[in-house]
């Protein structure tokens, strides 16, 4: 438990204070750091809230006949014991330490004390609010790479599972055994393209292989991303940058160098439509 937290009231003695029932002792205190504590002082909002809906839902019920009778006699018959009381106890030595006590606790020296433990426990509570508040900032940016990977992984995801995008297998020219493959995922209205490839050989050394989307309108192929198979022969490209809206008549692959060409420079070694 911090600091912070040992300094905050318990519920019940919330419920007392709100109810009206502390000693005056408690009621100082708990009213001084009521008046400092946000927490404390929402928390005594909410009971006191609460404690109003209850008494409002509670049924009237008339008092019995004789009960009013009984409750001043009693009521009498109980002033007489604690003035006994009262006399017994101005006479304690007791009493009489506890006085002095008390007297001395409301002299300006215990105060001042007191007003100064004060001061310091805020002071304490106060460096331990900035201290939290450091490491906060220092998680931001783990958070904030966190919200965008969350963000790539849902948009990945809605893409996989929507329905206006076309999906187009690639294969070698001409067929070997196990042959190269390729699969491609396309939406031409958002331009976005998941390409999977499979029995891909390791390209020459320098080289990699791209991807191109070959336009349905005619024209120049488009870069569609550069890639390298594992040891296995597998690779993919997700996302490339493409522009939206081009309708695509099929897609290539061709070996260029290991950081991309702007256009196609070996021939089509995987294409499909």
């Amino acid at each position: 438990m911090s600091m912070r937290e040992a300094f905050h009231i318990a519920e019940e003695d919330l419920v007392q204070y709100a109810l009206g029932t502390l000693k005056e002792g408690q009621l100082g205190q708990f009213t001084a750091h009521i008046s400092s504590c946000n927490t404390c002082r929402a928390e005594l909002a909410r009971i006191q809230v609460e404690l109003a809906a209850f008494a409002a839902v509670q049924p009237l019920t008339e008092v019995p006949a004789g009960a009013k009778d009984r409750f001043m006699h009693s009521l009498s018959h109980n002033k007489v014991q604690e003035s006994k009381l009262l006399q017994k106890r101005n006479k304690s030595q007791l009493y009489y330490l506890t006085k002095s006590f008390q007297a001395w606790i409301e002299s300006p020296v215990p105060m001042r004390v007191l007003s100064g433990a004060l001061a310091a426990a805020l002071i304490f509570v106060a460096y331990d609010d900035l201290s939290h508040l450091h490491e906060l900032r220092q998680l931001q940016p783990e958070l904030k790479r966190f919200e965008k990977q969350s963000a790539d992984f849902a948009e990945l995801k809605e893409f996989l599972h929507g329905t206006n995008a076309e999906q187009v297998s690639l294969h070698e020219k001409p067929p070997l055994t196990k042959s190269p493959e390729g699969h491609a995922l396309y939406s031409a209205a958002s331009g976005k393209l998941v390409f999977t490839a499979a029995n891909m050989p390791p390209p020459p050394p320098g080289k990699a292989y791209e991807l191109w989307l070959l336009p349905a309108a005619g024209g120049a192929p488009i870069p569609a991303g550069v890639f390298t198979p594992d040891v296995q022969g597998s690779a993919a490209v997700v996302f490339p940058e493409i522009p939206a809206n081009v309708q695509a008549a099929g897609f290539g692959v061709t070996v260029e160098d290991a950081a991309g060409s702007p256009a196609p420079t070996s021939a089509i070694i995987l294409s499909g439509q």
